[in-house]
Order: C-alpha cells, then structure tokens, then sequence
C-alpha cells in the first residue's frame, strides 16, 4: 500500500554536484561493491570530515514470502557472497561509521553469525527482529543504546549522535550520500533519501475505478537510507502506537508525528534501488552481476509531495 504524505520540506540535491572538498562526487556504480575479496576494491572515498559517532542498523528479517522465495533474498548468494554481505560491505568501508547492527529473525542469527563470520565483517552485531518492520528497527535503535555495558562502559557514552537506517537488500550506497544524510541528519533531527517517480500514481474507487491521479512534480518516492539523531528516533518509537509498530512502515513518519522532527528530503542516485525478485531469478544460486540487473526492481515506495514554498 502507498502512502501519501504532504506539507514536507524539500530541497534537491544534485547528486552530480561537486563535492566539498573540490572533487566531482563519484558516479554510484555497483561494480564497487562486487568483489570477492572481502574490504578490498580498487575504489577510494573521498576524503568526509565526521567529527560525531554514527551507526546503523539494516533490518534484515524478511522471509522471502513476497518473492516466492525458500530463502530471503538478503541471505541469497551472487559471486559466492550474500546479498546482505555486499550491503554491510559498503557500510564497512566507511572509516566514519562507528558500528553496523544488523536485525534478522530469530531463526536467522546463526545463518547471520556464520556470514559475519565468513566474509570477516568486523563492525557488525547481530540482534533478533520482532515480528513486523518497525519493531525490528526499534529492536536495533534499543541495541545501539546499551553498547559499552558488557564492557562495563556508560551506554550513553556510546551512543551514537546519528543513526542511518538502510534495508539490507540496497547494496548500492555510496559514502557521499551517506555523509549528506549523516549531516543533514545532525542538523535538522532526522533525513531521507527520496527519488523522483517514475510512474504516474492514481487513487481508485472502491468499485474499482478511476478515481483521481497525482501530479508527478509535486510528488517524490521515498527511498533509504534515512538518518536520525539517536534521540529522536529513540523518542520516536517509545512514544509510538501499537498501531504504528503493527502496520506502519516508513521512519520518517514516526519522527514527525511524535517528536514533531520535519525530516530533511536529499534527493539520491538513482542506484538506490531494493532488490525485489521473482523466485526463479534468485532460484539459480549463483549469478553473474548482469543477472543482478536484470532481477532488480524498485519496491513501492512511498510518496511525499513536495512544498514549493519551503523549497524556494
């Protein structure tokens, strides 16, 4: 189901803007991210000066129903790795995030701790996923809180000042939009990637009719990564409805409604997309990167419309 959301803030960001430090920002491309050699590429991030602690959490507890799938597309393997390795991968490689917490089910960890293990992912935590999307997020934000306690740290300590939120099967993420995200993040309390639409999206009647269609231009699709002050988005989930952990989906939401945070929308690549497949696609096993294109597809997003008037 889409959700239509208005009356928030929008400002474009040129995703072939120069960067700050003079360089033109690299080209997203998912080649970066393929290789079978853990940590290791032939690409070097720019130069990001983060000077607070910034973690994340991947909710990772999808169980394949929607594909069709025996095992959830983020544990299927492409060049001999899981597709969530890839995704923990390009958050490793960012010197600036302190810590990854990834939020599978709980019949999933061992499967999870084994990858960790395999492909030596370093920052990583595994923590067990409740039984929808945003309590899985909630259950990771709470993990984020109690770091340093089995060491016998203060967990305030360690807390983070921001936490990116992604979905495990977007491996494609780049540390520039993640540094905009981080910032903006900082700033304004919490941020979103968003992305124009590309097709035209209609309201129906309950008989089945046309009903109504929205203007695309005042419209954007809401993609991940989303950022937030560790506060906020703590705040956001202990003040929420049981309704809302139950059947809502998008962070964002939550942040505004409960802590009154109107999220900064940064417009992304378009290499955001969330792999979504088909089962015979992933059915093979393994596939070449052609392949992943070729299976790819962007999820429903959903959509906010833009303010004009905020936004000039």
């Amino acid at each position: 189901m889409t959700s239509l959301i208005s009356g928030l803030s929008f400002k474009s960001f040129d995703t072939n803007m120069q960067s700050d430090n003079g360089e033109p920002d690299r080209a997203a491309h998912p080649g970066i991210f393929l290789t079978n050699e853990a940590g290791k590429s032939d690409h070097q991030p720019a130069g990001r000066c983060v000077d607070f602690p910034v973690s994340v959490v991947l909710p990772a507890g999808g169980t394949g129903e929607r594909t069709g799938l025996q095992t959830p597309k983020q544990f299927c393997s492409f060049l001999g790795r899981p597709l969530i390795s890839y995704t923990i991968q390009a958050f490793e490689r960012v010197s600036w995030i302190q810590s990854v917490v990834v939020v599978v089910a709980k019949e999933n960890t061992d499967l999870m701790i084994d990858i960790i293990q395999r492909f030596q992912h370093g920052k990583v935590r595994v923590v067990a996923g409740g039984s929808t999307r945003h309590r899985s997020i909630c259950n990771g934000v709470l993990a984020l809180g109690e770091e340093g306690e089995d060491e016998g740290r203060s967990a305030a300590a360690d807390r983070p000042k921001v936490v990116i939120i992604h979905d495990a099967v977007r491996p494609f993420v780049e540390e520039d939009f993640l540094y905009k995200i981080a910032m903006a993040a900082k700033e304004q309390g919490a941020a979103g990637a968003i992305r124009p639409l590309v097709s035209t999206v209609i309201a129906t009647t309950s008989e089945g009719y046309l009903d109504h269609s929205l203007e695309r231009a005042k419209y954007r699709a809401s993609e991940m990564p989303q950022g937030f002050t560790y506060d906020v988005i703590c705040q956001a989930y202990q003040r929420c409805s049981e309704s809302d952990f139950e059947f809502g989906t998008e962070c964002l939401h939550l942040a505004l409604q409960y802590c009154g945070t109107n999220a900064k929308l940064v417009e992304g690549p378009p290499t955001l997309w969330k792999v979504s497949s088909p089962g015979a696609y992933f059915g093979r096993g393994e596939c070449g990167f052609g392949d992943i294109l070729a299976c790819a597809a962007v999820c429903p997003p959903l959509i906010y419309q833009v303010d004009r008037k905020k936004s000039s």
